[in-house]
């Protein structure tokens, strides 16, 4: 048996697309021990808010710090690696991609409502939240539109410039679209199923873990030349890959929480969609902000004083 069946170890050139896994998946653990050490440092600096008003205070600056921080660091990051960010305004041309993007998650929201009205399953219950039924007007505004603030740009700068971007440069438009949904979709869903500004802690460990067995594979694959220690390679992967197929079947209890999961996958697909087609980041903002402005409303108007979980 030959250990050097090629006289080059794993390269970026040979496995592009594994190799931007790695980066890409470095990067975002990069974003989130940046949240972590803002959540770390501003409390100790500032302290905790004095009294409940200050909480939405508390709030803004924490996710404020957040953006600016995450902004200077894909922003850097799109300097390194040559990926043009995309701030420009959205053209007539653009017209029905934007159309797309702000109706699809607002057609999705309400299937899945009526889907829950059939089936008698909150949609608060789906997304974790609820209000109270006598709750003053101008909180539930100001917490609507400080996760529209702060939530749609750091959404777009991961999901479009860090991770779509990433991908664009190896592979073309269409793959690069697919690829950003399906990472995306693992690692940018909270344990609440709801889509998250910063990665899932679990699901980002998830991500190096494949990342890690995927290059193990690789790099077997290119060194040993026996087909069945090769093939052994790939069964981190394979069994990695069923875990999560089979982790994700097991968590969907109802039809309307299956029609919510594929939600947020359908809108992080037409967001990376929009983008590559508009070349703006405003577009795929628009699929963002569609997802939550719906997800609030439902249970903000329809649901209030409703708490299903």
């Amino acid at each position: 048996m030959s250990l050097r069946t090629r006289p080059h170890p794993f390269t970026r050139a040979e496995h592009p697309v594994a190799t931007e896994f790695g980066i890409v998946t470095a990067a975002l653990v990069g974003v989130y021990l940046w949240r972590e050490l803002v959540g770390e440092l501003l409390p100790t600096v500032f302290g905790s808010p004095p009294v409940p008003g200050g909480l939405l205070v508390a709030g803004l600056v924490n996710g404020g710090v957040l953006l600016a921080g995450l902004a200077v660091f894909v922003g850097a990051y799109a300097a390194l690696r040559g990926i043009d960010i995309g701030l420009r305004l959205p053209t007539a041309a653009d017209l029905p991609v934007a159309a797309l993007a702000m109706l699809t998650p607002v057609l999705l929201v309400a299937l899945t409502k009526l889907a829950g009205l059939a089936t008698g399953v909150p949609y608060g219950s789906l997304t974790k939240t609820s209000v109270a039924a006598d709750a003053p007007v101008l909180p539930v505004l100001s917490v609507a539109a400080l996760g529209l603030v702060l939530g749609v740009p750091a959404l777009v700068l991961v999901c479009q410039v860090l991770v779509q971007g990433s991908f664009t440069a190896v592979v073309d438009a269409d793959a690069a679209v697919a690829l950003t949904t399906l990472m995306t979709g693992f690692v940018m869903v909270s344990s609440t199923g709801r889509l998250a500004t910063v990665p899932d802690p679990g699901r980002l460990v998830g991500a190096v873990v494949l990342a890690l067995s995927l290059a193990v594979a690789l790099y077997a694959s290119d060194r040993i030349d026996r087909d069945r220690l090769r093939y052994l390679g790939y069964v981190p992967v394979l069994v990695f890959g069923a875990i999560v197929v089979l982790s994700g079947v097991v968590a969907i209890e109802s039809v309307a929480g299956g029609l919510y999961a594929a939600t947020q996958l359908a809108v992080l697909g037409v967001a990376a969609y929009a983008y590559d087609r508009s070349g703006s980041i405003l577009v795929p903002a628009l699929a963002y902000a569609g997802l939550l402005l719906a997800n609030r409303i439902v249970v903000v108007v329809f649901e209030a004083g409703i708490r299903g979980w």
